[in-house]
């Protein structure tokens, strides 16, 4: 039996839906309902689908350490290429079948996008300047880094509390809890304006040569996240580290 995209569609979940951004839901996720028939009856798996991607988020960081515009449009498409695949690997996981690391190749994409493209805007503003940034101004290419590391540092905390979280549940000592990233109303809306818009702002900023603005927008939204999230998470430790009763010693 030959998938079509109209399976895809009427097997996308609502939760998913609201994560979407309003461009993802009106041309993005459309387009991935169709890649990802297409994938589905080459027997092309959603594993695959992210480690191509995850080529694709490198290839899209290359480009914009060449300094020449053309090469910087191009891997503001590229990045546009790679939120497209990313539905597709999750269309292909939810509908057809799972694999196991496939949440592993699947994170391991977006780790490349953000971890490398803010950095290597922020070489690209040093060299050409920006609308704010002129040339050889080394401060860009610090915001650049702290835009890029953020994203990292957010997974690093939220993995070390995950995993911390995991061994008390186990332990008994604490009880499961929903995970925050989806449950939570603040962090779905804040979702929705990461790598939901950063694409369009980014290609937006290539063509009119102002990618120290993209930048900018790069380190406080993900710069924002971190500070959100770990305030989040720091709250929900000690509130879980109250619950449970420490032994009086005399």
């Amino acid at each position: 039996m030959k998938l079509t995209p109209k399976y895809f569609k009427e097997n996308f979940p609502d939760w998913k839906r609201k994560k979407d951004s309003i461009l993802t839901g009106i041309l993005y996720r459309p387009i991935s309902f169709v890649l990802a028939s297409i994938c589905a009856n080459l027997r092309i798996s959603a594993n695959a689908v992210s480690y191509f991607s995850t080529l694709v988020a490198l290839v899209a960081a290359v480009m914009f350490l060449f300094r020449i515009q053309t090469y910087h449009i191009v891997g503001s498409i590229l990045m546009i290429l790679w939120k497209i695949l990313d539905c597709v690997d999750g269309n292909l996981a939810r509908v057809v079948k799972k694999q196991p690391f496939g949440e592993f190749a699947d994170s391991m994409s977006s780790y490349f996008l953000v971890g490398f493209t803010g950095a290597a805007m922020g070489i690209a503003v040093y060299f050409e300047g920006g609308l704010i940034f002129t040339p050889g101004n080394p401060w860009i290419i610090l915001i650049g880094a702290l835009a890029s590391s953020s994203d990292t540092m957010m997974r690093l905390v939220y993995q070390k509390y995950n995993n911390n979280a995991c061994k008390l549940v186990e332990q008994r000592i604490i009880k499961q809890e929903a995970d925050f990233r989806t449950d939570n109303k603040l962090m779905n809306l804040v979702s929705r304006f990461g790598l939901g818009v950063i694409p369009e702002i980014v290609l937006f900023a290539a063509i009119f040569k102002v990618l120290d603005i993209a930048i900018i927008y790069y380190l406080f939204y993900y710069g924002g996240s971190f500070v959100l999230s770990t305030m989040l998470l720091v709250r929900k430790a000690i509130r879980k580290a109250k619950e449970y009763e420490m032994p009086d010693y005399e």
